[in-house]
């Protein structure tokens, strides 16, 4: 499911396939803001929950990839339900905190599966999967997409063009 480079990436993290970790601590801590584990998040925060990812390639083809992904939860959503509820109304889904990537944005997950970046006026596709996601956190190996600018007037970034 992993590249080899980040198969090494995640071992040296901590990581291992049969990973399960306790998550109820999180679940509780994030459960009076409004948010409600789904099942996809619950088995990310298992498998991933408490690791520093990467980065394995600080430079992707658009952005600097010089952060790692940092997958905790109440780092990512506490005070933060505002951004889970406006990714519900920009793309629908219902939205749990995964952790903090590039520039302290937070990452969230949809029951979908579907993870995106957001908190500094933009929204960020990482993955439809969070395996592609952590994938793309950790190797930068396509260009970062922007999906919806919520700054009124902002634009894309990185730029669509550049």
């Amino acid at each position: 499911m992993f590249s080899p480079e980040v198969l090494e990436e995640l071992r040296a993290s901590g990581w291992t396939p049969s990973r399960d970790v306790d998550i109820s601590s999180w679940v509780t801590a994030l459960a009076p803001e409004g948010y409600r584990v789904s099942g996809v998040a619950a088995e990310a925060l298992r498998s991933f929950g408490g690791l520093t990812l990467g980065p394995i390639n600080v430079e992707g083809p658009n952005f600097s990839n010089d952060e790692p992904l940092n997958v905790d939860p109440v780092l990512a959503g506490f005070g933060h339900f505002a951004l889970a509820e406006e990714l519900s109304r920009e793309l629908g889904d219902v939205w749990y905190p995964l952790g903090e990537w590039l520039s302290s944005s937070s990452v969230f997950v949809g029951e979908s599966g579907h993870v995106v970046a957001t908190g500094l006026g933009w929204i960020w596709e990482l993955g439809e999967s969070v395996e592609e996601a952590v994938e793309f956190a950790l190797r930068a190996h396509r260009p970062l997409r922007c999906l919806r600018v919520l700054t009124p007037g902002g634009e894309p970034w990185p730029p669509e063009n550049g």
